[in-house]
């Protein structure tokens, strides 16, 4: 055996591993671990949406020297051709020997939505700030977003309302899984130290950038404000994720938490009161309140409809005086998990998608390589089967496609290969869609309003502003009553996060909108499940 070769004297294997940079680095396998482990515990951000599990198929290697067995996992998600070129699931390659591998999926190309629209912007929100607000000019804040998949900080001048600069970078988390159970699980099973410091690094890491790109002086940062959903805020304050995990879901603290910097942080550099905005509940968190905040709703006499679409669709239905908020879990659909070929949006990720005289057209993030679908090109995708006669209103492919599901031509990581967009793929965004879609239906009928009675409905975050609304509504996620009224507003949660901090009557009006809002459990709702089936038809 070759000195290479050859395993050391603790029982670990030195692991050589190509990033997408070309960039080299040596890393340390423990005998008995997976590489997703070993990669974990080194700070590398592959994408394992299922945290680990061996379900997502996205934590994608390519073995280039040394052996690593090939298991039933490997087996369902890489074809025969691709086993042989060394394509296996890092959560599931154990070691034997040392190896030199290929990171495949990377996610440090993901984009991030920073901007809101006008319909939420500081010139509607802060009309009464120069006669009220007596901060210096040279007076700043910092308001972060931190969301499940993103983070987005920005420096404000606290006078003037204006944004000097944006940092925004995936949430580190993310290589514990892709939503908010995994993350709760993997706090409850003895990562809750080393989630809190990820994030922790990452702020930190934004906060330097935006400092020394400004060229402000640090000391002029007066305050900052988090807007976050229950279990981010739970894991960066390092509170127990216990009752986050199981019924009745107690969360240990959603209300407006002041803590200085030193104590959210663990570090001295800026010595000014940071704020987690309150959240409403367990499952309807800081980052929500923010959003109607943002909108407006506590201005308003006519009810509004504010909608996050995501893993789990949270949602928020009133105005000035009353506020019902609900959660549906959606599964990770819309930002492509539990999708054969599904990605989050990042640059090649597929978002646009036209079939015109049987042949398919399709667009990416940054125009760059394919390397999989986003949420908005699967319901791009749908809508376009669906008008192709290529589904039926049941979701069910024609028997061309029905076995293998319908192609795609693309170049996959400088790889010939064809996309199948499958059967099983397809039930996914069925789910997703009814259970979005029950969920606002049970939330009108308990406000006692029709469709014909809301003035609005946003649509928040990055899903939100790139949606082709006339596909949502043409496959039945969104209410064809309501497309007039729709209006995707960008980053809310930032928005509100801002308000907040430059605004000083923000921090009354958010504490207003939580103490309005009531939470309506669909789980208890008897319609929901009969909602749920007749929404998933494509009608």
């Amino acid at each position: 055996m070759s000195d290479y070769a050859r395993k050391n004297l603790h029982g670990n294997y030195n692991i050589t591993i190509l990033e997408k940079n070309k960039e080299v680095k040596h890393i340390s396998c423990p005998a008995g671990s997976n590489l997703l482990e070993a990669m974990r515990e080194n700070n590398m951000n592959i994408v394992s949406t299922c945290a680990g599990r061996g379900f997502c198929g996205k934590c994608k290697i390519r073995l280039l020297f040394g052996t690593l067995e090939v298991t039933s996992e490997d087996e369902r998600f890489f074809t025969k051709t691709q086993l042989t070129q060394g394509l296996r699931l890092a959560c599931r390659a154990y070691p034997t020997d040392n190896c030199v591998i290929e990171i495949i999926d990377y996610e440090a190309d993901f984009e991030v939505v920073t901007d809101y629209l006008p319909e939420i912007d500081a010139m509607k929100l802060t009309e009464n700030m120069h006669t009220k607000n007596k901060a210096e000019d040279k007076d700043y804040a910092i308001a972060i977003d931190i969301g499940t998949t993103t983070v987005v900080i920005s420096l404000v001048n606290i006078c003037s309302g204006k944004i000097i600069n944006t940092y925004s970078a995936v949430n580190p988390q993310r290589a514990y899984g892709a939503d908010v159970i995994s993350r709760i699980c993997a706090a409850n099973n003895g990562k809750q130290k080393l989630l809190q410091e990820l994030i922790r690094s990452e702020l930190l890491r934004g906060i330097y950038d935006l400092v020394e790109k400004s060229g402000i002086d640090k000391v002029n940062i007066c305050k900052l404000a988090i807007a976050c959903n229950t279990t981010m805020g739970h894991l960066l304050l390092g509170f127990s994720c216990e009752g986050l995990g199981s019924y009745p879901y107690i969360p240990v603290d959603i209300s407006a938490i002041e803590r200085p910097f030193s104590y959210v942080f663990d570090s001295d550099y800026i010595d000014a009161p940071v704020i987690i905005m309150p959240g409403i509940s367990t499952f309807v968190g800081g980052d929500i309140a923010a959003g109607p905040l943002a909108c407006g709703f506590d201005k308003s006499d006519k009810p509004s409809l504010f909608l996050d679409l995501g893993t789990n669709g949270e949602m928020a239905l009133g105005n000035r005086d009353r506020i019902l908020v609900t959660s549906s879990a959606a599964g990770p659909a819309f930002e492509g998990g539990n999708i054969s070929c599904g990605v989050g949006s990042i640059a090649g990720a597929i978002c646009n998608v036209d079939i015109i005289d049987d042949k398919t057209y399709y667009r990416t993030i940054g125009d760059k390589e394919a390397v999989g679908i986003c949420g908005t090109g699967i319901i791009e995708l749908t809508s376009e089967l669906l008008d192709a006669g290529i589904i039926d209103e049941t979701g069910l492919l024609i028997d061309k496609y029905f076995n293998e599901g319908f192609p795609i031509d693309v170049c996959l990581n400088n790889y010939n290969d064809i996309f199948y967009f499958t059967q099983k793929d397809i039930r996914q965004l069925q789910m997703a869609k009814a259970a979005i879609r029950a969920g606002i239906d049970i939330l009108i009928k308990e406000y006692g309003i029709s469709y014909d009675d809301l003035d609005k409905v946003y649509i928040a975050g990055g899903f939100g502003l790139k949606l082709n609304l006339h596909k949502a509504v043409n496959i039945g996620l969104l209410p064809k009553k309501l497309y007039d009224k729709i209006i995707p507003v960008g980053n809310s949660a930032l928005r509100g996060a801002i308000s907040y901090l430059i605004e000083p009557d923000a921090p009354v009006r958010i504490e207003s909108i939580v103490k309005a809002a009531v939470e309506l459990q669909l789980s208890e709702q008897e319609e929901f499940n009969d909602l749920y089936l007749e929404y998933m038809y494509f009608r």
